[in-house]
């Protein structure tokens, strides 16, 4: 499965913004409420919230991941938000959020799950990837972005 699948253009929004942590994940959740795989959207958030008082979802380098494993996703999703002016999810973080990138997928799709959580992380491991992401203009443009990673890089 490739990211670039999994990314709808009517599911990114690029000029996010939010003064906090729980702000930013709200608002890149209020984006998957009318995602198509959606169930019931309450539970969804508590998935995801318990998931990332768990651990911070902030995987370095601006960019976090929060992510639910739960039945209340029909099949695996990806919702991406990019916020106007970052911020901290850890204290630790050395760089503030700008760049989040929500996961929701069915309990039964453990495998597919940890492949493309493995494949957002190596990608957006990249710092030429990260910073054009963060100067892209459109969704459709952020989603051939993603294609043409998947095709140098032959992950997915």
């Amino acid at each position: 499965m490739k990211v670039s699948e999994l990314i709808r253009k009517e599911f990114v929004k690029l000029d996010l913004r939010a003064r906090s942590k729980e702000e930013a994940i709200q608002q890149v959740a209020q984006l998957a409420k009318q995602h198509p795989y959606m169930g019931d959207f309450p539970t969804f958030c508590r998935a995801m919230y318990e998931r990332e008082a768990n651990g911070s979802t902030s995987i370095g380098n601006g960019v976090a991941i929060p992510h639910a494993r739960t039945d209340q996703v029909k099949d695996m999703m990806l919702v991406v938000g990019r916020l106007v002016e970052g911020v901290k999810f850890e204290e630790t973080d050395v760089e503030p959020v700008r760049l989040v990138f929500l996961v929701g997928t069915p309990k039964r799709m453990v495998t597919d799950y940890l492949r493309l959580v493995g494949a957002l992380a190596r990608y957006l491991s990249d710092e030429t990837l990260r910073k054009q992401l963060l100067e892209v203009s459109s969704p459709e443009i952020l989603v051939k972005m993603f294609e043409e990673c998947e095709s140098r890089h032959h992950f997915g």
